[in-house]
C-alpha cells in the first residue's frame, strides 16, 4: 500500500485534518526546539533568585510591622458597631457640634453606605445656612483628631455679597463595622 493509494482514499475532510494535525505538530517541535524565554532571556540564576527572595521577604516583614503599628490608630477611628447602629449616635453628635458652634441644622441625609475592605464607609450631607464666623468652628468640631469624623467636602455659597450668611453644605464621612446580611443563624432586629 503506498502513500497516494492512502491519501486518494480519504475525504476531502479528512485530508483537511490530516494536514492541519501537520501543522500543529510542526509548530509544536519548533517552539520545544526554540522557546522564545530561556536562560539567556529570563531565567534567574540561583543566587539572583535567593537575593530577589529575600528582598521580598525583608519587605513583606516591614509592611506586616507597619500594619501592626498603625492597625490601632485605624481602630481608634472607625465605630465598632454597623452603620444602621452607629447613625443615631452620629446624628446626635453632629447636633451637638452645631448647639457648640452656634447653628441650626437644616437638613441631614446619609448617603449609600459602601463596603471597602471590610468596613463600611458612611456618608452624610450635613446643610445649614449661618454666619461664615460660626461654619469654622463646626468644621474644626468635625475634624477633631480625636473624634471618629471627617469633612469629604466643603461647599460654601453666599446668597449676595452684601449679607454674612452662606450657604453651607458639608459631606461628612465615617467607617463602621461592616453590617452582615440576615441569615438563619444571624437575624436582626
Amino acid at each position: 500500500m503506498s502513500l497516494g493509494t492512502v491519501w486518494s482514499g480519504r475525504s476531502p475532510r479528512e485530508r483537511g485534518l490530516i494536514v492541519l494535525g501537520l501543522l500543529v505538530g510542526a509548530a509544536a517541535v519548533y517552539l520545544v526546539a526554540f522557546p522564545e524565554g530561556g536562560a539567556e532571556r529570563g531565567a534567574l540564576s540561583l543566587a539572583a533568585a535567593r537575593s530577589q527572595y529575600r528582598d521580598a521577604a525583608k519587605r513583606k516583614t516591614e509592611d506586616e510591622k507597619q500594619i501592626a503599628r498603625l492597625k490601632p490608630i485605624i481602630d481608634t477611628a472607625t465605630y465598632k458597631d454597623t452603620s444602621e447602629r452607629v447613625m443615631p449616635a452620629v446624628l446626635k453628635t453632629l447636633y451637638e457640634y452645631a448647639a457648640r458652634s452656634d447653628i441650626r441644622l437644616r437638613e441631614i441625609k446619609p448617603l449609600r453606605p459602601r463596603q471597602i475592605s471590610g468596613l463600611t464607609k458612611v456618608s452624610v450631607t450635613v446643610r445649614f445656612t449661618s454666619e461664615f464666623r460660626k461654619v469654622v468652628p463646626f468644621v474644626y468640631y468635625i475634624e477633631d483628631p480625636k473624634g471618629r469624623l471627617v469633612v469629604e467636602k466643603l461647599n460654601v455659597s453666599a446668597p449676595d455679597n452684601k449679607s454674612r450668611m452662606v450657604d453651607v453644605e458639608v459631606q461628612v464621612g465615617l467607617f463602621a463595622a461592616e453590617s452582615q446580611p440576615a441569615t438563619e443563624g444571624n437575624t436582626r432586629v
